[in-house]
């Protein structure tokens, strides 16, 4: 009752720091307030040899309370088979214990189906240089993970998670946009499990090709979350259409290339801007 509490007070502060952010300061012209949703299903075993399947189902309120400054709460729903990997605020992290009762009396206890509510996290970014002729925009930010899922049950840690890191972007031609993000993630480790912290990275561009559509591809890592864990690995490519001026649409196809990431994965979604 009193962890249940916990994860219900955690996203109730969060809600209010989120809300107590709103300022008349942004300007009046621009959407100040976005919604997105996406289903994330990936498929694999993360070196263990037992295959999990994961549906990642966020929901993200953000707002823009003064200019340059962004603010977003994500609340996210988990279904996951069986408990040999969990969800951390740095990545897909193995649980060495559990994956040591593959194969014994206790399979049933890490392989069974489970979901309900993930960790919720809490971002703020600033835009600290806007994008110039010759410079990047560049937008650090820091994001909070509050142990809000079950612990109990495989769909989270139980330990806070902090990232710090920066967005970058550049116009290199017409309609070609790059990006790059470099992020830094300290790991709470749950009982019984040791998890070092993670630097990860993503590079990648998109193209537009012909408004309002247009494809993107990216590369993402990351150093390993548990010792002995290959570092995550995979590609990623996809596409956004913009419906209307508040409505954008997107879609992507991901491939696992190291034994750290999923095998593969699919993910589709939309933004509101208002």
């Amino acid at each position: 009752m009193e962890t249940s509490v916990m994860r219900y007070r955690c996203i109730a502060i969060s809600a209010a720091l989120l809300f107590a952010c709103v300022s008349p300061a942004a300007a009046e012209d621009e959407p100040r307030w976005s919604l997105s949703s996406s289903v994330n299903y990936s498929v694999g075993d993360y070196g263990t040899g037992k295959d999990t399947t994961l549906i990642y189902v966020p929901f993200t309120l953000g707002v823009k309370p003064i200019d340059r400054f962004t603010i977003g709460l994500t609340i996210p729903y988990i279904y996951q088979t069986g408990e040999t990997i969990v969800i951390t605020g740095g990545g897909v992290g193995v649980r060495k214990d559990k994956q040591r009762q593959l194969g014994t009396a206790t399979q049933n206890q890490v392989t069974s189906t489970e979901q309900g509510l993930g960790d919720v996290l809490l971002k703020g970014q600033y835009v600290l240089l806007e994008e110039t002729s010759v410079l990047p925009e560049i937008a650090p930010y820091l994001k909070i993970k509050f142990p809000t899922a079950d612990s109990d049950r495989g769909l989270g840690t139980g330990e806070f998670d902090e990232t710090v890191g920066v967005d970058l972007s550049k116009t290199l031609f017409p309609r070609f946009v790059s990006y790059l993000t470099l992020a830094y993630t300290f790991i709470g480790s749950p009982a019984g499990t040791t998890f070092d912290n993670s630097f990860g990275w993503s590079v990648g561009a998109a193209y537009l090709v012909a408004q309002p559509f247009s494809v993107f591809a990216f590369l993402d890592g990351s150093t390993a979350i548990s010792p002995g864990q290959a570092n995550p690995l995979e590609v990623r490519v996809g596409a956004d259409y913009r419906v209307t001026q508040a409505l954008k649409i997107f879609g992507s196809v991901s491939r696992g290339l190291s034994d750290g990431s999923a095998d593969w994965g699919v993910s589709a979604g939309l933004a509101l801007r208002f």
